[in-house]
């Protein structure tokens, strides 16, 4: 064999070893919250209701921008808090032909139905905290999200923990347990607490797309698909049940520098149950990273 064959050949080598590595290199595409960092976020959402089907004259579309930002502090026992504020949240709601539109800011200033269903939502917050290895504790300070003042309500105080607890589920949705390479496949099975609907079994399949730049970072694309359906449970009535056509479908972009999603979409198309009567709904939310910075002395 000449030099130059051999210089080949070693050349070859090298790829192939360099491509084993890089395949058999995994990732752990878990969210982590960095101390001493500000998060900003941006979630639109997009809702319509087939009010058609419950006999009346129209469906009813809702739009919603919601920014919230996140502050991130270690405390000197070690634990990380991340208070997760709602800042503000603006849109527009299409009810019975009608354009009406909303700033969550000045809700005195809207349509009755959405003073009831948007309320005073900004300025409500929590804290969730994690240990020194980055796992999750409890949802933490939600005097904001809780009713009664003096004398809270009990109802109310458990309300806010699933408002918190599903604040974290968001940010994990199709997220794998373990690490992962790409074309790996997982299945995604859990039951989430929601206020209105109880217990729902949210069943995904999800796979590691691929690995890419976004916004120059190295980002993880998931894709996934799945199933959800509240469980049944003879003891407890809810208003709202997730009939078992439900359907929801989405993608994810882990960044892999900042240890975050950067940018989620999910699409859910409902079949809900509500006193007794068939509502079809469909939803979709994106949900960006506007923002990752370093916190300011007192910010």
């Amino acid at each position: 064999m000449t030099s130059r064959h051999l210089l080949h050949f070693f050349a070859l080598l090298t790829f192939l070893t360099t491509a084993s590595t890089a395949q058999e290199s995994t990732f752990e595409l878990r969210p982590k919250w960095q101390p001493d960092q500000f998060y900003l976020l941006e979630t639109d959402t997009d809702t319509l209701t087939s009010l058609t089907a419950l006999g009346q004259k129209h469906d009813q579309k809702l739009h919603m921008r919601q920014t919230t930002s996140v502050k991130v502090r270690q405390t000197t026992s070690g634990e990380l808090e991340a208070r997760v504020t709602l800042d503000s949240l603006k849109g527009e709601m299409i009810h019975d032909g009608i354009l009406l539109p909303f700033d969550a800011d000045a809700i005195q200033d809207a349509h009755p139905i959405l003073q009831k269903t948007i309320g005073r939502a900004t300025g409500k917050a929590f804290t969730l905290a994690y240990d020194a290895q980055g796992r999750f504790l409890d949802a933490r300070d939600m005097g904001t999200l809780i009713k009664g003042g003096q004398t809270p309500d009990l109802n109310s105080i458990a309300d806010a923990k699933q408002v918190a607890l599903l604040f974290r589920r968001s940010l994990e949705m199709a997220l794998p347990n373990i690490p992962v390479r790409p074309d790996d496949k997982w299945i995604s099975d859990e039951s989430i607490s929601f206020p209105e609907a109880g217990r729902v079994q949210v069943r995904l399949n999800a796979k590691f797309t691929e690995l890419t730049q976004r916004e120059g970072h190295r980002t993880a694309k998931i894709t996934f698909e799945g199933a959800l359906e509240t469980q049944t449970d003879q003891n407890t009535r809810h208003t709202v049940k997730v009939g078992k056509d439900s359907k929801v479908s989405g993608e994810v972009h882990f960044d892999l520098d900042r240890q975050t999603v950067s940018h989620s979409t999910i699409l859910s198309v409902l079949q809900l149950e509500v006193e007794g009567k068939k509502l079809p709904v469909r939803q979709q939310v994106t949900t960006r990273l506007v923002a990752m910075k370093r916190l300011t002395t007192g910010g």
